[in-house]
């Protein structure tokens, strides 16, 4: 009752501020444009395959996707630094409630929030594909592209959760979400793919959460697109760039699938780290509230 009554009331303080709940859906979509309409020029190419423009789109909707887990859990812990900020979180740690109840509070919340935005941004994508090709996920990748999405939203509400405990005002915090705004997309080889980079820095971000979350998102939403490339025709076709001649070649130059030291890192694996990052930062989050002193 205490953990629901929590969750309730960081849900009504974030809805309540109407502007900023439409602002978070618009950045959305913003975002989702300007990727579709100069990201995938980089691209293109001049051959004329069936599904090969399709690929592509896939590829970056599957990686804005991503964004959203990240970013609308991080914004919506903002309300935990105005608790902090006002002293209400000193109510929370002197009341007879558990501090994991309070951590598993603004995690639940942070997770409904951006488990409702993300699968906002993924209607929309779907809505994108299905005008421009006629093309919508099978209903088992929906399936596996939701439990994803609770996946990685858990993860960065937990990890952010953690980080923001050290963030001591809202302007602090504003500027952290200016900074993971701007690297996110590094971070997970959207603006960069990840064949372009050394393998120093491809073993680097392999290792990270944010990459590997990426390529779950990648190996899920491009599974059937994926398929349909004919493949032994790229390979025959003059200027066509060496990493989209061949399937295994698009999918490590283009972050799909992920190598660390030289192993494949397969779905089932990469499920597992996730969620083993899951609970190590809702470990770290309750263990670093169990230390926080009221004043």
């Amino acid at each position: 009752m205490v953990l629901r009554t929590l969750v309730e009331r960081h849900l009504k303080l974030f809805v309540r501020d109407r502007w900023a709940v439409f602002f978070s859906l618009l950045s959305i979509l913003i975002v989702l444009m300007l990727f579709m309409l100069f990201l995938r020029e980089a691209f293109v190419l001049d051959a004329d395959i069936d599904g090969l423009d399709r690929l592509v789109h896939s590829w970056i909707i599957s990686g804005v996707l991503m964004l959203s887990t990240v970013t609308v859990p991080l914004g919506f812990l903002g309300i935990m630094i105005r608790d902090i900020d006002s002293g209400t979180i000193n109510d929370f740690l002197v009341a007879p409630i558990k501090r994991s109840h309070i951590v598993l509070s603004y995690l639940l919340a942070a997770l409904l929030i951006g488990t409702a935005f993300s699968t906002f941004n993924l209607v929309i994508g779907q809505l994108y594909m299905f005008i421009r090709f006629g093309f919508l996920l099978a209903p088992l990748s929906w399936l596996w592209t939701l439990l994803v999405i609770v996946l990685a939203t858990s993860l960065f509400a937990s990890l952010f959760f953690f980080i923001v405990t050290y963030v001591k005002t809202p302007n602090a915090h504003g500027t952290m979400q200016t900074l993971v705004g701007t690297l996110i997309g590094f971070l997970v080889g959207l603006y960069v793919p990840l064949g372009n980079l050394g393998n120093v820095i491809r073993n680097i971000l392999s290792a990270l959460p944010t990459l590997q979350v990426a390529s779950l998102f990648r190996i899920v939403y491009m599974a059937d697109p994926l398929k349909d490339i004919p493949w032994k025709t790229l390979e025959t076709i003059p200027g066509v760039p060496y990493f989209m001649r061949t399937r295994p070649a698009f999918e490590h130059f283009m972050g799909v699938e992920l190598e660390l030291f030289g192993q494949t890192l397969s779905l089932g694996v990469l499920i597992v780290v996730v969620f083993a990052w899951v609970c190590l930062f809702t470990a770290l989050s309750t263990l670093r509230i169990a230390r926080f002193k009221t004043g």
